[in-house]
């Protein structure tokens, strides 16, 4: 019965660990959630973009609409006359003619117009998931920065309290002898360089903190009490699958390749816009003299395409015939492909780069001694400071552990923020929602 007991206790110990891990991970998602919301709600530069995706719309429809059909009438005098015997005639409204006709583009142009619009729309949302991708990137890596800076600071706080207190704690003596002094002056010597550390820290966690309340468009001096932390180890990554995702996902690779398709869109347009367009409507018309005639048909307009010499400097007078906008449209086509392979180019050159300083910090953080080890040297550190004041250890091996424990400290969280930096920005150039990862 007891033993059963006892297991009972156990398990409702470790439900009661995970479901407070749980907890506190999704309020660090829900946090994370909340800022990047209120960075795309507050922040100018999303506006703009979502305003570039309004107007590729405009353009969309406006692609799509025909001319407005064109009205032409006349109304004169007409006079007539017929033989010797036969009066003439003259009537001051006897001429009359009317002619409604709608303005047609070559069949084609119409297409390659839509086309064109679509894609422009395309482009601008795209650009718009880029930049959200990167404030995401930014405002992630910026939380992570914070906490883990905060974190260096309160290690930095902890240690400065208990050398204050160990001051203290010999200033008190009745009768301080010389070598008590000398360990105070030793130890005050070593408060300023921890001090020396916090200021630092707390320049750092200031400007840690505007920058993200620049994202935020908050005043920079607005407080962001930030502890998040990463919960759990770094995930190991793929620079293959990397390579494979940012080749589908990432928005400037998928915007140069519209920019290519576009590029041939253009070209196939103004290739047709060498060819005329048309016109086509009903006309009447009315003359009233001796007698009166009337009639009526369909009226039929378009361009002849005639060409003279086109090549400059030399005589000759040519009609348009679109060779220079159709040679500048395919050397934009040429450069839409060539900035393409240069796009992927730079994008496995990032890739690489980041994902080397990201397996570096990751293996660093897994040569650690231990998973706790900083726990383990804050626990070290405190036993330091009642050994010392026992008398079993000198001033020197305290400070050398308070030292050893910032110093790794220091390095640890280092580590992680270079691999929390290059982990999400990783994910930026791959096109991955960092919502979608919890560190």
């Amino acid at each position: 019965m007891k033993r059963w007991l006892f297991f009972q206790l156990l398990f409702w110990l470790f439900l009661g660990w995970g479901l407070h891990r749980t907890e506190g991970a999704q309020n660090k998602q829900g946090l994370l959630k909340n800022l990047l919301d209120r960075g795309l709600s507050a922040d100018p530069s999303v506006r703009y973009f979502l305003m570039e995706i309004e107007a590729a719309k405009g353009q969309q429809i406006q692609a799509r609409l025909f001319p407005f059909p064109q009205f032409i009438g006349y109304i004169g005098p007409w006079s007539s006359g017929g033989a010797a015997s036969t009066p003439s005639a003259f009537s001051p409204y006897g001429y009359q003619f009317y002619e409604l006709y709608q303005p047609l583009p070559f069949p084609g142009k119409l297409k390659s117009r839509k086309e064109i619009a679509a894609l422009d729309q395309e482009i601008a949302e795209l650009i718009y998931k880029r930049y959200k991708l990167f404030l995401a990137f930014k405002i992630y890596s910026l939380a992570y920065s914070i906490g883990l800076t905060g974190e260096n600071l309160r290690v930095t706080q902890e240690i400065i309290e208990r050398i204050s207190a160990l001051i203290d704690f010999l200033s008190r003596r009745p009768k301080i002898g010389i070598q008590a002094l000398i360990e105070m002056r030793i130890l005050e010597g070593g408060l300023i360089g921890f001090l020396q550390n916090k200021r630092e820290l707390e320049q750092n966690l200031v400007s840690l903190k505007s920058q993200l309340n620049a994202f935020l468009n908050f005043s920079p001096s607005n407080p962001l009490p930030l502890d998040i932390l990463p919960d759990r180890p770094l995930p190991k990554l793929n620079f293959e699958e990397l390579k494979l995702l940012s080749l589908e996902h990432n928005p400037t690779l998928l915007i140069n390749e519209r920019l290519i398709r576009r590029a041939e869109k253009e070209l196939a347009l103004t290739k047709l816009n060498a060819y005329p367009d048309f016109t086509v409507g009903p006309f009447w018309e009315y003359n009233k003299g001796i007698n009166t005639d009337q009639g009526g048909g369909v009226t039929f307009t378009v361009g002849i395409p005639f060409s003279g010499s086109n090549i400059p400097g030399q005589a000759g007078f040519a009609w348009t015939t679109n060779k220079g906008n159709i040679i500048s449209a395919q050397a934009k086509l040429d450069q839409s492909r060539s900035l393409y392979k240069a796009t992927v180019q730079l994008i496995y050159g990032l890739l690489g780069s980041r994902f080397a300083v990201y397996e570096k910090a990751r293996e660093q953080l897994l040569d650690l001694p231990t998973e706790n080890i900083l726990g383990q040297l804050s626990k070290a550190a405190a036993m330091a400071e009642r050994q010392y004041r026992l008398g079993a250890i000198d001033v020197n091996r305290f400070l050398a552990v308070q030292r050893q424990y910032l110093a790794v400290t220091f390095a640890t969280r280092g580590a992680q923020m270079d691999a929390i930096s290059s982990f999400y920005e990783l994910q930026n150039i791959a096109g991955i929602d960092p919502s979608q990862t919890a560190l």
